[in-house]
């Protein structure tokens, strides 16, 4: 199967491109994921990294014209994210993924979020063997789908276009989580936010102080389990690794 992955991106400065997309760009690169293309569809960013990394086309732009591996496809206004569960930003990327999958005659779409990881064959296995359904992993800790990994194959096509027709105003006020017409959800697979996992303190200090370089150490922060398969909203300070062999 002819595979896209892609991710949402909004970059506000060079320290961001470095610290979250080229990290994310670097890892997957000649990483685990099997893709055509590796795209970051971009939410009219104020900074863009130099062509000779990676080429930035508008989102009008035929993208099948375009042989390289890595692109980024840029909307030239910013929607950006007004509260919680108001983020039309990046409901315009992520919904933009499927037109971009079509244009390619991709039979599959991975979305795997900047701060996003895989880190086992064993999910590598998966997301590359998948053939059908609309797959997103379980957040044990939170008790709800992480969307941030997905996996949406052609047989999906139809209802993500519908499900696409009735976003209109790219606002519907509730959570992807709550909204995205999902088929499966990876229980299977361990992974979790390890980045809002505190090994001191648990949750009862205010995020508010996680601005504090102190608290931003990895003594605070619960280790990422030597068995994960992924992690998701991974920050700088954690190490991330695919295991090669198991």
């Amino acid at each position: 199967m002819k595979s896209i992955l892609f991710c949402t991106s909004y970059i506000k400065n060079e320290q961001a491109w470095q610290e979250r997309y080229q990290r994310w760009l670097d890892y997957y690169q000649d990483g685990p994921i099997a893709a055509a293309k590796k795209i970051m569809i971009d939410d009219g960013s104020p900074y863009l990294p130099p062509p000779d990394i990676i080429k930035t086309v508008t989102n009008m732009a035929p993208l099948s014209l375009f042989n390289d591996d890595k692109v980024i496809v840029r909307f030239d206004n910013n929607l950006g994210r007004q509260s919680l569960s108001a983020y039309p930003g990046w409901w315009r990327s992520f919904l933009h993924s499927l037109t971009l999958a079509r244009e390619l005659g991709a039979d599959k779409i991975i979305h795997l979020e900047s701060d996003a990881y895989i880190l086992s064959p064993r999910l590598a296995d998966f997301i590359n063997g998948i053939e059908s359904g609309w797959h997103v992993m379980w957040s044990e800790r939170y008790q709800f789908p992480e969307t941030a990994i997905q996996v949406i194959c052609s047989d999906q096509f139809d209802v993500f276009e519908q499900f696409k027709a009735r976003q209109p105003d790219l606002n519907d006020g509730d959570l992807a989580e709550n909204l995205l017409p999902f088929t499966s959800v990876g229980r299977q697979f361990k992974g979790e936010r390890y980045s809002e996992m505190r090994k001191h303190g648990g949750f009862s200090r205010p995020k508010k102080f996680d601005c504090v370089p102190l608290f931003q150490q990895p003594f605070f922060r619960e280790p990422i389990p030597f068995d994960a398969d992924f992690v998701t909203q991974a920050v700088i300070s954690q190490h991330v690794e695919f295991r090669r062999n198991g």
